[in-house]
């Protein structure tokens, strides 16, 4: 399985994306506990919940929309890894 890594996660793993070897299909919470943990700490917290703000799409699909957690992926699939930024251009850093 592809698992793509955005903004921060690259950083955080010094890679653009992972390769995870699955046999069979997995739901979504089992794939997560399997990351590398420098990109799992951004990922999930402590229960394995999804953090706050990160998107996580399946090739290319919102697992929001889809069973969640209980997603079924295998080793064909693409996860994606997608934190939000939040931040803003600091108008005052100029003077």
């Amino acid at each position: 399985m592809r698992v793509e890594l955005f903004g921060p996660l690259r950083s955080a793993a010094g890679l653009r994306e992972l390769s995870l070897k699955v046999e069979g299909r997995l739901r979504l919470r089992e794939v997560l506990g399997l990351l590398d943990e420098r990109v799992r700490r951004h990922v999930v917290d402590d229960h394995g919940n999804p953090q706050p703000g990160v998107l996580i799409l399946v090739n290319g699909a919102d697992v929001r929309y889809m069973s969640w957690l209980d997603t079924e992926i295998g080793d064909e699939d693409v996860l994606s890894l997608i934190p939000s930024i939040h931040g803003g251009w600091d108008a005052c850093s100029s003077r």
